[in-house]
């Protein structure tokens, strides 16, 4: 039986395309009335890969990653070239509405009955104060105990790395077998709770494909963010049941 639900942040608990979408038609409102979706997924992409390439935090990297994620989505989609100045603007405006980002209410809803029978926590990769300022804006220290949340950069492992999830084990104290993860990532998400032997949810609202030579080896696919929502209100009712 689950007794404690784990979930990864970004794209997870808010949809990381609206903040983006709303930074970008407001620095380019030549893009007012453009459908951004491969260009947030492209960025998105970039990102993640750029993250990763790299074990330096310090200011002067995070910007020369941050100019090269926007430009070359920007270049790759709509063949225009960024100058710095222009990003910075960009990430002024992100970092802008990353601050209003809220959980929707039916997600909140749900996970405030869940925190009165589950433990609750949260595995994400990225940057301390970055990921803070998210979760600040989504008051999710209602909801979940501060320690229950664990960041990358604050604990020097990243996921997919089983040790994150490993620890999360000890301060949950359950049994992995007892744990449920739910992420937006094959790679990092649903590969790295699995090999800490969790039981894991995909939540592929971007509906990618598995990679290259993996498998179903997740416990359920979600595809929607009121799907989400549903699922967790189910299992919660489940276990009201037992």
């Amino acid at each position: 039986m689950i007794k404690a639900v784990v979930f990864d942040l970004d794209d997870t608990l808010y949809q990381q395309e609206v903040p983006f979408t709303k930074a970008i038609k407001k620095v380019f409102p030549q893009f007012i009335k453009e459908d951004l979706t491969d260009l947030f997924k492209l960025f998105r992409t970039i990102s993640d890969h750029l993250y990763e390439q790299t074990k330096q935090k310090d200011a002067e990297t995070v910007r020369a990653l941050n100019y090269q994620r926007l430009s070359k989505a920007m270049e790759e989609i709509f063949r225009i070239q960024l100058t710095e100045s222009l990003v910075d603007s960009f990430e002024a405006e992100y970092t802008q509405q990353l601050q209003q980002i809220c959980l929707t209410d039916s997600l909140k809803s749900v996970l405030q009955d869940m925190a009165e029978n589950y433990e609750l926590g949260i595995i994400t990769n990225g940057y301390t104060k970055r990921q803070n300022l998210k979760l600040n804006a989504l008051e999710i220290n209602k909801i979940i105990p501060f320690e229950n949340i664990l960041i990358s950069e604050n604990v020097g492992i990243e996921k997919p790395d089983r040790r994150l999830f490993d620890q999360m084990a000890q301060i949950l104290k359950n049994e992995p077998k007892e744990l449920l993860y739910i992420g937006d990532s094959y790679k990092n998400d649903v590969l790295g709770a699995k090999q800490a032997g969790w039981q894991t949810w995909w939540f592929n609202h971007q509906q990618r494909k598995i990679p290259k030579g993996g498998a179903e080896i997740y416990d359920k696919e979600i595809q929607h963010f009121d799907e989400l929502a549903k699922e967790l209100t189910l299992l919660f009712n489940l276990k009201k049941e037992c």
